[in-house]
């Protein structure tokens, strides 16, 4: 009879023990859910800051056709006499090329003699007086925009005549930029 006690005691710890777990893997399950709406949140939350998927597309493309300046130098600077009213005058310009064509560059030193030569004789067909005014020097610059694109399409275009066509590049130069300009 001794024993049968004990086996209501066991019952008992059993019966008491059962509610424990319930609250245990209630608990359990409770934190589980928490963490899981967490995540859930962290990842809608995400998805809607997030730019649009065809947005990295339209960037990779602006980027692509907006590359980086390159400047090329025009060295040794240009010096133009002039004759004004029986004097000596001189114009002393510093030329930098602005393009965004890397392929350019070896274009540019292939042909820099008869830029050279083009940007003198246009300076020099200027009048000294006009190229002292604000106006007459942008007018001037986009003159040697022109000349200097002229020159490398004629040079690109009897290229491609004669056949040579790899490592050609359809860009052209932007702009015509007088770092110096000094006349005296």
């Amino acid at each position: 009879m001794a024993q049968a006690p004990k086996k209501a005691n066991d019952a008992g710890a059993n019966a008491e023990a059962a509610p424990k777990k319930k609250k245990l893997l209630m608990m359990i399950g409770v934190g589980v859910a928490l963490v899981a709406l967490s995540v859930g949140g962290t990842v809608v939350a995400l998805k809607m800051l997030a730019p649009p998927a065809e947005a990295p597309a339209e960037t990779a493309e602006s980027h692509a056709t907006l590359a980086p300046a390159v400047y090329v130098e025009l060295a040794p600077n240009f010096v133009i006499n002039y004759s004004v009213d029986g004097r000596q005058r001189y114009l002393q310009a510093s030329i930098t090329l602005m393009h965004r064509d890397p392929l350019l560059d070896s274009l540019l030193q292939l042909h820099m003699p008869a830029i050279r030569n083009a940007l003198v004789m246009l300076l020099s067909s200027k009048d000294f007086n006009s190229l002292q005014t604000p106006e007459g020097k942008e007018q001037a610059k986009t003159e040697a925009l022109t000349v200097i694109q002229t020159l490398l399409k004629k040079e690109q275009d009897a290229l491609v005549a004669s056949g040579v066509e790899e490592g050609l590049t359809t860009a052209n130069i932007e702009q015509v930029l007088f770092t110096n300009f000094v006349m005296q």
